[in-house]
């Protein structure tokens, strides 16, 4: 196994520990830290009567936030119902586009449905317990065991009987709202929230308008959606309008915030066991290179404390460097899930790159003076569709931030970006030079200059950089040569006939021995003892695949639950 992948293992395995997902719904509110106004904003924005888009990249705790509400509208009799439902499994459906005419009617009794089971969820979790919730389901003929059942053979890829299309072609929005209406009254709350996790959909469009649909059509007086996004990769339907239908709420601070220490040390604080055993000069290198990323900086730290380094310095250096690798993998991975942004995702990285290298170069007049720059502008009368797209990619994964608008000089407008600060740090941009742990840190906490740096985008990306950015065709799956148009059915090169890749059927085919988070001994035991159970398509195809690993020597419940765990974040990660 390569020093890369056990960089990628051990940083999926902390992951786990550290996704809003796995801690325990009562932990949770032990383990938030409520402290800045962002916090206060979010949580008024997913406990309001508004439609509202949470949008930001993975691990800017947006999931985190919207458990948090759930909870404190539970607690908290002023508040509204709330209900809780995350849709991070919707790609398990995408093969339906390519094989089922009605694959669009039953991803939308899917949604649905897991809305309906996770509104059933919420009223036995609720304090007290909504004893008329089995009642309001069977008033209406939906019953929890069959939303269920229903759910999961989507998900499964396994045929309807005639008994459940019946009820998948029952499930509509007005018996939906109905439900959920009832269920408010029953708790004495004036109004409902829906808080829908992990909405993007990035990769299936098609689901993505439904989807959207169906949030416009559930918005009432009493039921107010709340959806996640992403800044990037999500298209919006054409009947769902940012800005009319719904208000983007940002969910991403930025490090030039007055407040970006205080949230950021205060997360800390309440999730990270023996923080004060860490030097205050390495959590305060580590919390500036988390990038506003609450879910990276805690994984740098529990990376810091598991050692494995001489010194204080050479610990920092690597996580940086191996936080920054992994950013990037998982920024080119776009490409891959999204052929048609492959061009796009690698001037991506092109352009980040660039600015951070243009970036140290500014900051040596500026270190001079006791001053840093860490934004890059760029003329907003430059940003045409492509190259903005471009940029929300990077901003989707995490790697620049956008610091909005600044006038300079008449009526010349700048957007600002920030790149990913690994970048800055790996290049000397504070230092001039490969400086230590002091050094940064004083050149971190220099004040910040008034103005971006402004050099043109010719002389940072150079002159064509713009005019090549494209949207890209598929790939001819025999001789790899790219279509020449989206409605092209034979290879112009081979002539072999041309399919449409399927991002999930990569997923599927992907050996369990390459899933980042195994320990060698694990994967040599699957290896050895599971010969049947070599892909990722065939531990899906497995009715019970924990009865299978536990076949295995050596792997006990928790072992064989841990493995499972990870095989499953494996999929909802790549898919999401």
């Amino acid at each position: 196994m390569t020093a890369q992948a056990t960089a990628s293992a051990d940083e999926l395995s902390v992951t786990l520990q550290q996704r809003a997902d796995y801690i325990p719904l009562e932990d949770l509110l032990n383990e938030t830290a409520s402290t800045g106004s962002l916090f206060s904003t979010i949580t008024c924005e997913l406990t309001n009567r508004a439609l509202r888009t949470i949008v930001g990249p993975r691990g800017c705790g947006k999931t985190h936030m919207m458990r948090f509400a759930w909870l404190n509208c539970r607690d908290t009799a002023s508040k509204p119902f709330a209900v809780f439902s995350s849709f991070q499994r919707y790609f398990r459906l995408e093969p339906l586009l390519s094989s089922n005419a009605g694959a669009t009617q039953l991803f939308h009794s899917w949604v649905l449905a897991r809305i309906l089971i996770s509104a059933h969820e919420s009223a036995q979790a609720w304090m007290p317990p909504i004893s008329v919730a089995d009642k309001v389901f069977e008033e209406q003929e939906y019953p929890p065991d069959k939303l269920h059942a229903l759910a999961a053979r989507l998900e499964r890829n396994q045929p309807l009987d005639d008994a459940l299309n019946a009820f998948s072609d029952s499930l509509s929005i007005d018996r939906t709202k109905s439900v959920i209406d009832k269920l408010r009254e029953a708790a004495e709350r004036k109004y409902t929230v829906l808080l829908l996790d992990d909405a993007a959909m990035t990769l299936t469009p098609d689901y993505l308008v439904e989807f959207l649909d169906i949030v416009r059509s559930l918005k009432s007086a009493t039921i107010a959606p709340k959806v996640s996004v992403y800044p990037g990769t999500t298209e919006a339907s054409p009947r769902f309008h940012q800005g009319q239908d719904a208000t983007a709420i940002p969910a991403w601070i930025s490090i030039e915030s007055t407040e970006y220490d205080a949230i950021m040390g205060d997360i800390a604080s309440v999730r990270v066991k023996g923080l004060e055993a860490i030097p205050d000069e390495v959590t305060a290198l580590l919390r500036f290179a988390a990038f506003g990323i609450p879910r990276a900086y805690l994984t740098m730290l529990e990376d810091y404390q598991r050692g494995g380094f001489r010194t204080a310095q050479q610990g920092v250096n690597r996580i940086i460097v191996e936080h920054l690798t992994a950013r990037l993998a998982e920024f080119r991975t776009l490409g891959k899930k999204i052929p048609k942004l492959e061009i796009l995702v690698a001037a991506g990285e092109t352009f980040v790159g660039n600015v951070a290298k243009a970036l140290k170069d500014y900051n040596v007049q500026l270190l001079a003076r006791g001053e840093k720059g860490v934004a890059y502008g760029i003329r907003v009368d430059e940003l045409v569709p492509l190259l903005e797209r471009t940029l929300n990619l990077l901003i989707e994964a995490g790697l620049i931030y956008n610091d909005g608008d600044v006038k300079h000089g008449g009526n010349r407008i700048y957007r600002k970006y920030i790149p990913h600060t690994t970048l800055l740090l790996s290049n000397g941009t504070f230092t001039g030079h490969k400086g230590s742990l002091k050094e940064n840190l004083d050149g971190i906490r220099n004040k910040s200059t008034k103005h971006p740096l402004r050099k043109s985008l010719d002389s940072v990306v150079g002159e064509h950089f713009v005019a090549g950015l494209n949207l890209a065709l598929p790939k001819c799956a025999n001789c790899s040569e790219r279509r020449l148009s989206d409605n092209q059915r034979f290879c112009h090169n081979c002539a072999h006939q041309l399919v449409d890749a399927s991002t999930f059927n990569l997923c599927l085919d992907t050996s369990i021995t390459d899933v980042p988070g195994l320990t060698d001994w694990q994967r040599k035991q699957i290896k050895d003892n599971l010969p049947f159970f070599k892909t990722i398509r065939d531990y899906l195809a497995k009715q019970d695949p924990a009865a299978e690993l536990l076949t295995v020597s050596g792997f006990g419940k928790s072992r064989t639950a841990r493995i499972v765990d990870v095989l499953n974040s494996f999929v909802d990660d790549y898919l999401s």
